[in-house]
């Protein structure tokens, strides 16, 4: 991007990625008192309770001149609306080649629903051939609340028989076959929120885990969409778990020295989160490099203080269990605590009170490092034998039984992570026995939860298509940890998904 006193030249490859993350054409569908239908198309970009993203929509809009409403509805419910239909083609046009998937919405827009659909009084049939339509446009993917309209609801409603119903082709645009570091930073704009994750664990003296993520949702999306950024993280040897489908991106980001990477590969082109970013690697990560979080102060003061960054990256929390008030009210005995004005207890100030104190703040891209530290890759609240889990790693040196890494602490103490083949709890109750256990590093820790990792019961050798450095290598045993076949093959043939 480059800007002068008047004007901001944005990236069409940025942009495309930023609206290909949150930007969605939606079709408001009317009823006649005769049983009839109109449809109306319309263009919604969310900025997700986010000022920053806010501002750079708002931007690019007011720079290529499109007339637009901005609604605000309450409750996190506000968007940019776009609905002049040459605007629509105006975008199609500024995004063809360089979206992987809005400006196929766009082009159903301008081809087969300007063709079939528009300005037109619709039959019943004609209007579940265009639910349908609508529906293959997003890949299965429906918003949820009662004013959507399915297919199936239109045909229950006039008995229409759906056997053998043909309806037209959609249209096609020219997507982007390959994805640019500027279309994954427009991505990581709009889809990306930093969250602090946290789990009740006896495996700190506070009784709470916390470690620090960057997480990446986007349903009803094309194949396309979901395959160029999974291929960005395994180009530039990202860890990250992976839950996508065909139709839905859906990636986390675990730890400092992982959110870290990513960084470092498009912190530089990052406008919405640049600032957020910044302070997230300035002040919150080292902090969980240092273990301050493993003291009920330093774990609160961190909580506090990582919430600034998360409600900047995507809007207040909801649906929140884990909140400061909830550690103010369970640790209030043992907080530094004083009384404001109003009478209401708070913490003493640490060094982050908001975000515009970091605002001179500036890090070149070289100061990402990708340092080990010691964070916690999975949420757990089944409760484990902490001395058998002490015992195992000690007997391993805590290196890794797949790659034999040996990870570090802040304090140059080893750190590695016991997975559990056949996990505890429901629905698999598996035992919590050294038997059913194995040492890892957090990468390979994640990539047995993911399933893409298996071990061959006869000899140990480990399959993994996804990391060649230990495919088919031998997993690591030693003679005094007698580790139980049946949890092994309970793994391979319940929770892998290599086939």
């Amino acid at each position: 991007m480059s800007t002068d006193a008047d004007t901001v030249d944005f990236a069409p490859s940025y942009i495309a990625g930023l609206l290909d993350t949150i930007g969605r054409v939606r079709f408001d569908i009317s009823e006649t008192e005769e049983g009839m239908y109109t449809v109306r198309p319309m263009l919604r970009i969310q900025p997700y309770e986010t000022e920053l993203r806010a501002a750079v929509i708002g931007e690019f809009l007011e720079a290529q001149g499109y007339q637009y409403e901005y609604i605000e509805r309450g409750y996190g419910d506000e968007f940019f609306r776009l609905q002049q239909r040459s605007d629509l083609e105006d975008l199609q046009s500024f995004l063809s080649g360089e979206s992987a998937h809005l400006v196929q919405e766009l082009a159903f827009v301008t081809g087969t629903f300007a063709d079939e659909f528009d300005f037109e009084i619709l039959e019943p049939l004609e209007i579940y051939h265009f639910a349908l339509l609508r529906d293959d446009l997003r890949y299965g993917w429906r918003p949820k609340g009662r004013y959507h309209t399915a297919p199936e609801d239109i045909a229950e409603k006039h008995k229409i028989d759906t056997e053998d119903i043909q309806v037209p082709e959609l249209s096609s645009a020219e997507s982007r076959s390959d994805y640019s570091i500027e279309w994954i930073a427009g991505v990581y704009d709009g889809g990306c929120r930093y969250r602090p994750s946290i789990n009740e664990s006896k495996e700190y003296k506070i009784g709470y885990g916390m470690y620090p993520v960057a997480r990446l949702h986007r349903s009803g999306v094309s194949q396309t969409f979901v395959s160029l950024f999974l291929s960005f993280c395994d180009d530039y040897n990202l860890s990250y778990g992976d839950s996508s489908e065909q139709n839905k991106l859906q990636i986390v980001f675990t730890g400092s020295p992982n959110i870290r990477r990513v960084l470092d590969v498009i912190f530089p082109r990052l406008l919405v989160l640049g600032e957020a970013s910044e302070v997230l690697v300035h002040s919150i990560l080292p902090r969980f490099d240092e273990d301050t979080h493993h003291t009920k102060q330093g774990f609160y003061e961190l909580l506090r203080d990582f919430d600034k960054v998360a409600e900047a990256s995507g809007g207040p929390f909801r649906h929140r269990e884990y909140d400061p008030t909830h550690f103010t009210d369970i640790w209030r005995e043992q907080l530094e605590l004083v009384e404001t004005e109003v009478g209401t207890p708070e913490p003493e100030p640490t060094r982050l009170e908001n975000l515009d104190e970091f605002s001179d703040v500036t890090l070149s891209a070289g100061e990402f490092t990708n340092e080990p530290g010691r964070y916690r890759t999975i949420l757990d609240r089944v409760k484990r034998d902490a001395e058998k889990v002490a015992e195992l790693k000690s007997l391993y040196d805590n290196r890794c039984q797949l790659c034999g890494a040996r990870l570090a602490s802040g304090d140059g103490t080893g750190y590695s992570e016991v997975h559990h083949l056949n996990p505890l709890g429901s629905p698999h109750n598996g035992p919590d026995d050294v038997s059913n256990m194995l040492v890892l590093c957090p990468n390979h820790h994640a990539d047995f939860d993911n399933g893409v990792v298996r071990v061959t019961l006869d000899d140990l050798s480990i399959e993994h298509p996804y990391d060649s450095e230990v495919d088919g290598t031998h997993l690591s045993v030693e003679s005094e940890h007698e580790l139980s076949y049946d949890s092994l093959q309970y793994h391979s043939e319940n929770l892998c998904n290599l086939r």
